[in-house]
């Protein structure tokens, strides 16, 4: 399963990865195009103007057991 992971890095606080967990996706295609079809589209102006600046990137990160961890709900 894949899942999008938010990355944003600060010089001060470190590097944040959030993790949108309320979505996964069979492979890595269908998590590209979520984030095609979501970003920047979805953002408020904040997060807007950070991704368009580069300061926030979205990813697709494969999660290894995540297919037994969602059968067990």
């Amino acid at each position: 399963m894949w899942v999008v992971v938010v990355v944003l890095l600060n010089a001060l606080s470190g590097p944040e990865t959030p993790v949108v967990q309320d979505m996964a996706y069979k492979d890595e295609a269908a998590c590209k195009a979520s984030i095609a079809a979501h970003v920047p589209a979805k953002l408020d102006a904040r997060a807007k103007a950070e991704y368009e600046n580069g300061y926030r990137r979205y990813v697709c990160v494969r999660v290894g057991g995540l297919e037994t961890l969602l059968k067990a709900k």
